[in-house]
């Protein structure tokens, strides 16, 4: 099988492309990402995980800074999950070191007094709005145009089939590569440059730069729906972009989704309850109450 672009032996089925034409492939989407949604000078904060995903738009991120004026900070939050945690920054602190930027660590247990392991009722909910929360509130507080996530478009199948299946129209509306920032909301919009680029292809280009990234899933996620979901559809890479481009195009048609934004009572970032889930979380916690409901 050979390039698509030269006569040199293609390492990829779809888009048939050698080593060289695929890095270059894989660097110019997310340049375009960048140039479709006006990136250009903007002040982005990149959440790092120490997963191949943020690794990888970490990288690129970092060597398509001059051409695009970009200014970037990489963030770890510190959960406190045994093993995983601790593997995960190390892999956050080689990437930063390899691509010369500092790291910014927010410490769970230090800044909030909890961690993830004192959830013991569905942890990767909170986990997810825990995350969510401290990024939005430091992105806010720290004045940057938008926070970059490393969700693929295997992530944002999965997304679109969930709700579908569960008849969750309004989170169908939420999906797509970005969300706008409402400074006056205290909301920083959230950016993905993966959006439109398959986990083969993000994997692919990891280990031609040698990119280090966590090979294990969070033992919280084991028995996720969505790794169950990925390990037993099979699409090909054109069938899960018509999927997301139709999407797209049905949102259009979609009327707007109307919630009343409010401002928490304890810590005046927005909710849409007199008090936000991250600061009941964080009392409950203290109080030792999100423990393993009983099962019938």
């Amino acid at each position: 099988m050979k390039c698509q672009l030269c006569k040199s032996e293609a390492i990829l089925r779809s888009p048939r492309l050698c080593e060289t034409h695929f890095i270059e492939y894989f660097e110019r989407k997310i340049g375009k990402f960048i140039d479709k949604y006006r990136l250009k000078n903007k002040k982005l904060l990149v959440t790092i995980s120490g997963g191949k995903d943020s690794v990888v738009i970490s990288y690129v991120l970092s060597k398509l800074k001059e051409k695009y004026n970009l200014s970037l900070e990489y963030f770890f939050i510190r959960l406190g999950i045994p093993y995983f945690t601790e593997k995960s920054e190390e892999i956050a602190k080689n990437v930063t070191d390899k691509i010369g930027y500092p790291l910014t660590i927010y410490d769970l247990k230090e800044k909030e007094g909890f961690v993830i392991p004192d959830i013991k009722y569905k942890p990767c909910s909170y986990c997810g709005m825990i995350r969510r929360y401290i990024l939005n509130r430091y992105a806010y507080e720290n004045e940057f145009d938008y926070i970059v996530m490393g969700h693929n478009l295997d992530d944002e199948v999965f997304f679109i089939f969930n709700n579908l299946f569960g008849k969750n129209i309004p989170q169908i509306q939420r999906t797509g590569p970005l969300t706008e920032t409402i400074k006056e909301k205290k909301l920083i919009g959230r950016i993905k440059p993966l959006y439109y680029l398959t986990e083969e292809e993000i994997l692919l280009y990891a280990k031609l730069n040698n990119l280090p990234y966590i090979g294990c899933a969070c033992p919280n996620s084991i028995e996720s729906t969505q790794k169950k979901f990925k390990s037993n559809t099979v699409f090909t890479r054109e069938q899960k972009l018509n999927l997301v481009y139709s999407i797209l195009e049905i949102k259009k048609y979609l009327p707007e989704e109307e919630i009343e934004i409010k401002f928490c009572e304890k810590c005046g970032y927005p909710t849409t309850s007199n008090v936000c889930k991250f600061c009941r979380t964080k009392e409950k916690t203290q109080k030792g109450e999100l423990k393993q409901k009983r099962k019938r």
